[in-house]
């Protein structure tokens, strides 16, 4: 417990941070919406407005995921603490494994506490239930987060400095929202816009892409595999 207690300590503020922010502005690009709705539209146009909260907490998922992972023994290496930590009776499989499972539950809390707001808000303002399609909206977002997710985490492992990793965690990410059409198979960041499995009205269309979200997982999961393995066999 001491160790998942210090992994809070070392990330609450971001996340706290993090959780206010995207729940306040998720809610209220969804009130603002729903309250611009033409008279003569009906509860098509809540899909529209979902789809706006979700193109809106996607980037900042990314970016609050990767600023959550940003610590770890490296980045205590440069700022001096990382011998305290490497003297507690643990390895440092189970350090790491502290970090990432802290980083999990708050990125599960980051998707669901957030949806939780804006679906509150749409069934307030409007004729919608959308118990299901904000579950698809967090099904990719939670998939395609999490192989950005692992790709911070290996940078932290493998950069130094406390802003480097982030910044080229950040920098993948950008060119993954910016890559051409023809990589969207293999494109994490296209995944998580789900438009693959929405018709022009933004409605769901078809099963759900439990393959692609598998590969993904798998995916990360393969990082923070590595992530482990390389600090496990780091010279501090």
């Amino acid at each position: 417990m001491m160790l998942w207690y210090k992994a809070w300590l070392e990330t609450r503020t971001r996340f706290l941070i993090a959780l206010a922010g995207m729940t306040a502005l998720g809610a209220w690009r969804t009130y603002n919406l729903s309250h611009m709705m033409p008279a003569w539209t009906g509860a098509s146009y809540y899909y529209l407005v979902l789809r706006e909260a979700h193109d809106l907490l996607n980037p900042m998922f990314v970016v609050a995921t990767t600023l959550l992972l940003m610590g770890g023994l490296l980045q205590e290496k440069s700022n001096g603490p990382a011998l305290f930590t490497l003297g507690l009776p643990v390895s440092r499989g189970r350090l790491m494994g502290a970090q990432i499972g802290m980083g999990l539950i708050e990125g599960i809390l980051l998707l669901a506490v957030p949806w939780a707001a804006i679906c509150i808000t749409v069934v307030l303002t409007g004729p919608m239930r959308p118990g299901s399609l904000a579950l698809f909206y967090a099904m990719v977002t939670a998939s395609g987060g999490a192989v950005f997710a692992g790709i911070s985490l290996l940078a932290s492992s493998l950069i130094e400095g406390t802003y480097t990793a982030p910044i080229v965690s950040l920098g993948v990410a950008f060119l993954c929202a910016n890559a051409p059409r023809s990589w969207a198979a293999v494109n994490p960041s296209d995944f998580m816009g789900g438009r693959a499995c929405l018709d022009k009205s933004n409605m769901l269309t078809g099963p759900w892409p439990w393959g692609h979200a598998t590969a993904f997982l798998a995916v990360a999961a393969a990082l923070i595999w590595t992530s482990i393995k390389v600090i496990e066999k780091r010279d501090f």
